[in-house]
């Protein structure tokens, strides 16, 4: 069993209704699945920032992975104890 921290930043701390998260999964995971089960278990809105009209994740989420910004969702692996940050999109003026 790994255990991973999620934090949630702006809008989507907004709409999850809290900062931080910890989930648990049998075993290392793609971050592309960590995403999808976030994602299947959120509102629509947070879906909506995570992934597009398609499926695919946005291009304007940053995801970091122990404090380190990620591009690659399909080829990094979650291990236990990795503190997963999701920031969505800022704008304002």
């Amino acid at each position: 069993m790994i255990t991973v921290t999620i934090n949630y930043k702006g809008q989507i701390a907004t709409e999850v209704g809290e900062d931080t998260e910890e989930l648990s999964f049998q075993e290392p995971l793609p971050l592309i699945e960590l995403l999808q089960a976030l994602s299947a278990k959120a509102t629509h809105a947070v879906s909506d920032f995570i992934f597009d009209a398609e499926g695919s994740p946005r291009r304007s989420l940053l995801v970091a992975v122990d404090d380190e910004q990620v591009i690659d969702f399909q080829n990094t692996l979650i291990k236990d104890d990795c503190v997963i940050s999701l920031l969505p999109p800022i704008a304002g003026g």
